[in-house]
């Protein structure tokens, strides 16, 4: 290794403890990126946010399996592929619950259980072997990249975009347009609180007809039943319907505990004299650097940032920049190995 250069920020400003972003760096063993997902429910495992916690049990687990790779005496965990790999990190999401008393409420109810999303870049003999579920990326030699983007993402987005459009058109400041497009978001548009802006009937009828008219025309090949059960029960009530599950057109992979369909893991390998530099980067990251190192993806950061912060354009999401935090958590992590 020649050159090393990490970097994670919390998006909550002045609160960068609450980041939910992990990174793995062991030098000639291996390197990950692994972004929590975002806690629905305030739910918490020992003192930290579920998306936090599915983080940092992953991020030691990955640390444990690369300090045994050669170890005879722990066959159980040497390298034997994606599948092996995620099983086993879901397998320590899982001990999570079970030390915590969780596992029956967990077993009953997806709003409760703790989530990441993983990439992993593991340094094995003569082999880079890539390991990943969701949607945090990879780059090699500045060139070769893989980022597995979940469409189901696109409709809550969609869906947040038409929300805050609405409200902007009807003049609306910025804040409440904000705040607006947060809740029909989150809860969707038939679970709003009662007697609130959003629930108003005119109001739900309008925004479903033009999210689902943006949806149909940006995703046709999705049935129009999951575009709507998206629409309308958001991203708490209705996204974990999609995860882990093969059969819906928008099911995604993500690690939480429980088994993940070998169709939601990638992997990739590489001969590693081949490898001259390894960039891996969580989601928070809407554009890639220019080149390798942070100074270049913080400079692409900025850019998207200027461009589009309430991410309702090019760089369409489901947040956005507002006056306590910014969009997401973002991390970086680069290697230069010649």
């Amino acid at each position: 290794m020649r050159q090393l250069e990490a970097f994670t920020l919390g998006k909550k400003f002045g609160h960068p403890e609450t980041n939910e972003d992990s990174l793995v760096v062991m030098p000639n063993l291996g390197y990950a990126v692994i972004d929590g997902v975002t806690d629905r429910n305030g739910t918490r495992y020992g003192g930290m946010l579920s998306g936090q916690f599915a983080s940092r049990m992953v991020k030691r687990a990955i640390e444990t399996f690369l300090l045994a790779q050669g170890q005879a005496d722990q066959p159980q965990l040497q390298f034997r592929g994606g599948e092996h790999l995620v099983a086993y990190l879901g397998q320590a999401i899982h001990a999570g619950y079970v030390a915590h008393g969780a596992l029956a409420a967990v077993e009953a109810d997806w709003k409760l259980r703790a989530g990441c999303t993983v990439m992993a870049a593991l340094l094995l003999g003569d082999r880079l072997e890539i390991v990943a579920v969701g949607d945090s990326g990879i780059r090699i030699n500045g060139a070769q990249s893989l980022q597995v983007l979940k469409p189901l993402d696109d409709v809550t987005a969609i869906l947040r975009r038409e929300t805050w459009r609405y409200f902007e058109a009807q003049g609306r400041p910025v804040e409440a347009c904000d705040q607006l497009a947060a809740s029909m978001t989150w809860q969707g548009t038939r679970n709003q609180p009662a007697g609130s802006l959003t629930a108003a009937a005119e109001i739900v009828q309008s925004i479903e007809m033009r999210a689902l008219a943006a949806c149909r025309h940006h995703l046709p090949s999705v049935p129009e039943h999951e575009l709507l059960l998206l629409i309308q029960h958001g991203i708490s009530h209705g996204q974990g319907q999609f995860q882990n599950v093969t059969e819906p057109v928008l099911g995604y992979g993500g690690i939480d505990g429980f088994p993940v369909p070998g169709r939601f893991i990638e992997t990739r390998s590489y001969p590693l004299a081949e490898i001259e530099t390894i960039e891996l980067f969580s989601d928070g990251y809407f554009k890639m650097g220019a080149g390798f190192g942070i100074a270049a993806w913080e400079a692409a950061f900025q850019e998207v940032e200027a461009e589009d912060p309430h991410k309702i354009g090019r760089y369409m999401s489901t947040k956005g920049t507002i006056a306590t935090q910014l969009t997401d958590d973002r991390s970086y992590l680069g290697v230069r190995l010649k």
